[in-house]
């Protein structure tokens, strides 16, 4: 027996020395700032785990009703986000199966003999517990399969900021669209004024036919691009439909987009605070050591199986004999001594682990690329925007003098009315330009992986 527990000891202490981590991989280059900014972004060192619990959700300072409720019922119906739960579900029972595997197994057996070489005729019945352990192996295991847990719950928060950024995007688009559409049916009435004035002008041969010809054209243009809109409009309610596993149908708005503010963004100064705030990046890690962990899985194979059974059993006394209960016990330890199948298994969990790592890489590389091009592509919608915003109100400031000329009858009503349909013109750019600034920003909220701010 002192030299089975001794075969026992010194298997575990060369187990200890087989199973170690993989540490020969170099970490990814993180440089200390961000390469682009943005004068619409604030950028100042950020805590998001500490200070998440003083936080509110970023949309919430929209103080839109309609935006708070569709994010409310995204995450409770949302299909996307079940399915994230179910899979962290699935692998926090896995995670049980690996750790139950501690427990023996237990069996009751009954039943009835008519064989001599069952000690006795009759019924009998009995009980057995058993138990195989590769202690190392259920141990790296069950290290694999917290890792596994980790990921997934990381993928989960993956799916809920995918979620998150879909319905904005979708509920600003609604709101950009809906403006537009107003924009565009303006320009429509203003338009066929024009039309009126140049048919006016054509008939007392002030000007050519030219001019109404031109003037209907760009009617039936505007027209098109309103059939246009009213199609992004139906197509923008049914992706929040969907968002939050709802039939399609119209969607109630409570704000305008003009009193959106595209500037509520909050960025930290150091990138690696920013990649540990992500749950992709995290997912990846955990990814990783649980391939680590998987090394350890198949280099355990290598290692000592202790196996316990023990049978309990009685059976019915038999022509006036009767039958003595009595156990069974067997005690086995399975020493490997050459296991090829288990060395090809550690070099394909070697080559899974490596796999596994550059795709960590990558995982980095990627995100800090999406983050920097999100504030450069912020900062140009910010220079473009502001541009056009300050034509637009040069413009404005033209047709009031247009409109003043008109009113002291220096100049004809169809001057003022084009400087009115080229500010008209002007506030579709800038719907665009700011739609395109707000999705930049929502691009960034979610790269960054913030969901309070």
């Amino acid at each position: 027996m002192k030299n089975t527990i001794l075969v026992i000891i010194s298997g575990l202490v060369s187990g200890c020395s087989l199973i170690s981590a993989k540490t020969d991989m170099p970490p990814p280059v993180v440089t200390n700032k961000w390469a682009s900014s943005s004068p619409g972004i604030m950028v100042k060192n950020v805590n998001y785990a500490v200070e998440s619990q003083n936080l509110t959700w970023w949309w919430t300072k929209y103080h839109d009703k309609t935006l708070d409720k569709l994010m409310e019922s995204a995450f409770a119906n949302n299909n996307q986000l079940q399915i994230a739960a179910a899979n962290t579900d699935y692998a926090n029972a896995q995670l049980k199966s690996v750790e139950f595997a501690w427990i023996p197994n237990l069996s009751f057996l009954t039943g009835y003999s008519s064989f001599p070489a069952m000690g006795s005729l009759g019924y009998f019945y009995g009980g057995m517990a058993s138990y195989s352990l590769n202690v190392f192996q259920q141990i790296k295991a069950q290290e694999q399969a917290k890792y596994i847990v980790q990921a997934t719950e990381y993928q989960q928060k993956s799916v809920q900021l995918g979620v998150i950024g879909q319905v904005a995007v979708s509920y600003f688009s609604l709101l950009a669209y809906q403006e537009q559409l107003e924009i565009y049916e303006k320009l429509t009435r203003d338009l066929v004024e024009i039309l009126k004035l140049n048919n006016q002008r054509f008939k007392t041969g002030v000007s050519s036919q030219k001019e109404p010809y031109i003037s209907a054209s760009e009617i039936a243009q505007i027209k098109a691009k309103t059939q246009i809109i009213k199609h992004n409009i139906v197509l923008t309610q049914n992706a929040l439909k969907y968002l939050t596993n709802q039939n399609p149908g119209a969607i109630t708005l409570s704000k305008k987009f003009s009193n959106i503010d595209p500037d509520l963004i909050v960025v930290s100064e150091l990138p690696l605070t920013a990649l540990n705030n992500r749950p992709d990046i995290q997912e990846a890690t955990s990814k990783l050591d649980a391939a680590n962990a998987g090394i350890g899985v198949a280099q355990s194979e290598l290692l000592p199986t202790v196996s316990f059974a023990n049978f309990y059993r009685d059976a019915a006394p038999n022509f006036g004999n009767s039958f003595q209960p009595n156990d069974l016990n067997q005690l086995v330890l399975a020493i490997p001594v050459i296991n090829a199948q288990a060395l090809a298994d550690i070099a394909a969990r070697n080559a899974v682990y490596k796999q596994v790592y550059y795709q960590y890489m990558q995982s980095v590389v990627a995100a800090l690329r999406d983050i920097d091009n999100d504030i450069s592509e912020h900062a140009q919608y910010t220079v473009q925007l502001n541009d056009n915003l300050r034509a637009l109100d040069d413009i404005d400031k033209t047709c009031g003098l247009d409109k003043a000329r008109f009113d002291s009858g220096v100049s004809s009503y169809l001057e003022y009315i084009n400087c009115v349909t080229k500010y008209d013109y002007y506030r579709l750019t800038i719907v665009q330009l700011k739609l395109g600034k707000i999705m930049a920003m929502v691009k960034l909220y979610q790269d960054l992986a913030i969901t309070k701010n």
